[in-house]
């Protein structure tokens, strides 16, 4: 050690053209996003002290050392990810953010404050995550260390023991428990983004309904072409076999039918299909009320619509219709999700 010596240091440009090793923070941003790498790195950091603590379970002066940084590790990453969730769904002003951040490191208050904003996205698109099982992890964390200094320091800043007595603490208990916890909140932020805003009025919703009932003998005749071509499926083949299948090949019938389709039938399947593949694929999440999911799905086509430059009435160009290339089994599977919720039938 020198008084010379850099302690933090940037790696130059040549440097890092040259992959010298090194960690790049400071991109994350200001919003909810930002909290999600810190608390996956203090999540795996834990993991990783736990996996020491496992492989030295004999060794007490590794472990009574170690459980301190376990606990803290666990802990932030909890804390941190609450506060992700509240700047995700929590009062979108920043005002309400500086607010909640405010309320510092008291696990039990932080989610209070949340569990409202989550209870109404699981009112709207449901959740598998039990709340009040999270709030009963998150009040015994907080009960032991309520404002994470329990295991940062021995005393209180009056010089008095921040201990409450000794104890024989089980961490592989504790972190599978966090495991747990870390994960189940991950989840939460899973199930309920991607919730899809605002829905269609009734205006708009009776002439989608009005368009879907028209066609809807043709989009019955063109789910039975695919279900055919599905069943008629070729087996694999060798590669030699290859240009003696090109020359027997023949079009499925429902690709007859789409050349054949009307403009308005033709938009209104290719807007089923990538409406039904963004619910399918939880790009977007809907109500779980049946009513409201058709009237959300339908601005959702709406939404599709207006994006790809269609317009029922007006003949669509090639470059604005992109289900020809798709395979039977999808268009299957995507244009019977629309028609499901459309027909109230899921």
């Amino acid at each position: 050690m020198k008084a010379t010596d850099v302690i933090i240091r940037e790696l130059t440009p040549e440097e890092i053209r040259s992959r010298m090793p090194f960690a790049h923070f400071g991109w994350e941003g200001t919003g909810a996003f930002s909290f999600s790498t810190i608390s996956d790195g203090y999540w795996n950091g834990a993991k990783v002290i736990f996996e020491n603590m496992k492989e030295n379970a004999n060794n007490l002066a590794i472990v009574d050392s170690l459980v301190y940084p376990l606990f803290f590790n666990y802990r932030h990453s909890v804390e941190t990810y609450l506060k992700l969730l509240y700047f995700k769904f929590g009062e979108q002003t920043d005002q309400a953010r500086k607010d909640y951040l405010e309320k510092g490191h008291n696990l039990q208050s932080l989610w209070a404050i949340l569990r409202p904003y989550l209870n109404k996205g699981k009112k709207h698109v449901g959740c598998s995550i039990d709340f009040n099982v999270i709030e009963h992890y998150i009040n015994a964390l907080n009960k032991f260390d309520s404002e994470s200094m329990v295991m940062r320091y021995p005393i209180e800043k009056d010089l008095t023991s921040n201990k409450l007595s000794q104890y024989h603490f089980d961490y592989i208990n504790f972190a599978n428990r966090m495991d747990e916890l870390c994960y189940a909140l991950r989840r939460i932020d899973d199930e309920l983004s991607n919730q899809m805003n605002g829905t269609a009025s009734l205006e708009e919703l009776n002439q989608y309904i009005e368009m879907f009932e028209k066609y809807l003998p043709q989009i019955n005749e063109f789910i039975e072409l695919l279900k055919i071509d599905i069943a008629k499926e070729p087996k694999p083949f060798k590669a030699s076999e290859f240009f003696g299948n090109l020359k027997s090949y023949v079009a499925p019938k429902y690709l007859q039918f789409l050349n054949d389709c009307d403009g308005d039938l033709l938009i209104l399947l290719d807007n089923l299909f990538y409406a039904g593949r963004s619910v399918r694929e939880e790009i977007v999440r809907l109500s779980q009320s049946m009513v409201g999911k058709q009237r959300e799905f339908v601005k959702l086509c709406n939404i599709l619509l207006s994006q790809d430059g269609l317009k029922f009435g007006i003949a669509p160009n090639d470059s604005q219709i992109n289900i020809f290339g798709k395979t039977s089994s999808s268009l299957l599977e995507n244009i019977s999700t629309a028609i499901s919720i459309l027909t109230l039938s899921e």
